[in-house]
């Protein structure tokens, strides 16, 4: 018999998975204590904050909003709805990020302070996000939108809300984000079993699991509401006609799996898209600029895609070349 190959983190994930101390538990028991264990976590890690000419506090069609400028007269804005599965994370988890995709894209960058669950679930975040869509719309000439983890799936949902509103996005950058509710998956059910022990982690498949489940069940607490394509991306009818995506991946990531079908579903549709795969990687990389290279290099190919995909807003000049199999790369 084979015996299963172990996954294997990459250097820089291994030391910062080493670096880490262990925490108190609060998952299912106090929602306020995860939130700023969740923060604290992020600040420590996402290290110095780069510098750009303007920031500014702003109400986004009604929703708290922090707008950067890295020049001062951009013409065109990323809409980026911070992580931490619609319960967790802010406008400051975020600051890292947003500055540093501002500098790298030469556009504003608009961080969207989304009511978060389980206070307010569905469809409050998607209504905040939306909001502020339109909102930049009245003060852009050019607009994408993007999230990590969540703030993916907010993202890559109101690029459907507006392929079928008739508006137009430059742009949607999706980095390992939420797209299926559906738990019972053949990916869900090998990460649990694959990553039953990972870098020295007991039931790493296992926690990620049941967190997800966890954060899906106070999102979206209505069951058949969570089919719908506002709150699951993967299952809309057809994604012909959406703006072009940049999809980012992390190797050892339990969303990986609805992540890259959905690029694939992308292409079968003629959808342009970018896929970054990083080998090695864990889900909440991008965060942690201060201890992981590849964050830096993933927000180097966020910034580029931008310039391309902002520059090129006519439909008849796309931006972005469909990829192949081939094009997935770190």
């Amino acid at each position: 018999m084979t015996t299963p190959i172990r996954p294997v983190p990459s250097a820089q994930v291994k030391r910062y998975l080493d670096s880490l101390t262990p925490q108190a538990n609060y998952w299912g028991r106090d929602v306020a204590a995860l939130r700023r264990q969740a923060r604290g976590h992020v600040l420590a890690f996402r290290g110095p904050l780069e510098p750009v000419a303007h920031v500014e506090t702003v109400e986004a069609g009604g929703v708290p909003s922090r707008l950067y400028r890295p020049r001062g007269d951009e013409d065109d804005v990323l809409v980026w709805m911070h992580g931490g599965g619609w319960m967790l994370g802010d406008l400051d988890c975020c600051e890292g990020v947003a500055r540093a995709i501002a500098n790298r894209a030469g556009c504003a960058v608009l961080t969207v302070d989304y009511r978060l669950a389980p206070e307010h679930p569905f469809p409050a975040a998607f209504d905040d996000t939306w909001a502020a869509v339109g909102w930049a719309r009245e003060h852009f000439a050019g607009v994408a939108v993007g999230g990590d983890s969540a703030g993916g799936n907010l993202a890559a949902a109101a690029a459907l809300r507006a392929r079928d509103s008739q508006v137009d996005l430059a742009l949607q950058l999706l980095v390992y984000p939420v797209l299926d509710s559906i738990m019972d998956t053949p990916a869900k059910r090998r990460f649990v079993t694959s990553y039953s022990t990972f870098a020295g982690t007991v039931d790493y498949g296992r926690t990620a699991f049941e967190r997800i489940a966890y954060l899906w069940d106070a999102y979206v607490p209505d069951r058949p509401m969570r089919r719908s394509p506002v709150v699951s991306p993967l299952h809309a009818e057809t994604l012909r006609g959406v703006s072009p995506a940049v999809v980012i991946t992390a190797e050892h990531d339990i969303l990986r799996g609805e992540s890259l079908e959905y690029a694939a579903r992308l292409r079968v549709d003629l959808v342009p898209v970018e896929v970054h795969d990083y080998p090695g990687q864990i889900h909440g990389f991008i965060e942690y600029l201060g201890v992981m290279p590849d964050a830096t290099d993933a927000l180097d190919k966020a910034g580029s895609a931008l310039r391309r995909a902002f520059a090129h807003r006519d439909p008849d000049r796309a931006g972005l070349a469909i990829s192949t199999p081939s094009d997935i790369h770190s």
